[in-house]
């Protein structure tokens, strides 16, 4: 940079300079984190949809209940290698560390929290409640939860918003599917288009917002 250049270059320029390259961070991380929401669109919506289609013939199986334990394990290892490498690109592109033990922790702790809430419903509910209507209760308080820790952790205010508003839907589409005494392979596959739909939804707004 030559003297003539640095001299035109003032102190203002710079900082708007440096503003304006912090505001592509920011809007990468929020059109990674909406692309990531995205991918997981496809295994919440997998998951109770692949339940309904599997449940009648693997339980009638020796080993079925076993593999139905189990059967949400691919779609969620599946998203969660594709979004690690999402998240890995990100980090690249701005020049960081990328973290993947606090990032494995904070992903295993959700996992965590989605089993107690899914008890915590379960036991609230009693045994009139089916499957799917824990699930998608569980889904959508867990969803909102989501949006709070990225918000407080990150000081993300493009997520905290959508995510209340999308776990809010799934709670209340999970308590009106119930509600319309559809079959038990109709309330699956019902909550499994509601939850992909929701989360893929909030994906596509806050990747378009970022």
């Amino acid at each position: 940079m030559t003297e003539e250049t640095t001299e035109d270059f003032s102190a203002t320029k710079a900082v708007q300079a440096l503003s304006e390259i912090e505001g592509y961070g920011e809007t990468l991380t929020a059109r990674t984190f909406g692309l990531n929401l995205m991918v997981f669109a496809l295994a919440i919506a997998a998951i109770p949809i692949s339940y309904t289609a599997a449940d009648p013939w693997l339980t009638t199986h020796e080993n079925g209940s076993l593999v139905l334990a189990f059967l949400w394990l691919p779609w969620i290892a599946g998203a969660v290698i594709t979004t690690s490498i999402l998240w890995s690109t990100h980090s690249i592109t701005l020049g960081r560390d990328q973290n993947s033990l606090s990032q494995g922790a904070l992903g295993i702790g959700f996992t965590i929290l989605f089993f107690a809430i899914a008890a915590g419903v379960s036991i609230t509910l009693g045994s009139d409640v089916t499957i799917y209507s824990i699930m998608g209760i569980t889904g959508g308080v867990l969803t909102a939860v989501i949006g709070v820790v990225f918000y407080i952790l990150y000081n993300a205010r493009w997520v905290l918003t959508p995510m209340i508003m999308a776990g809010a839907m799934i709670l209340l589409a999970s308590i009106a599917i119930h509600q319309a005494d559809l079959s038990l392979l109709g309330e699956g596959f019902a909550l499994g288009l509601t939850q992909g739909v929701a989360y893929f939804a909030t994906g596509w707004i806050i990747t378009y917002r970022g």
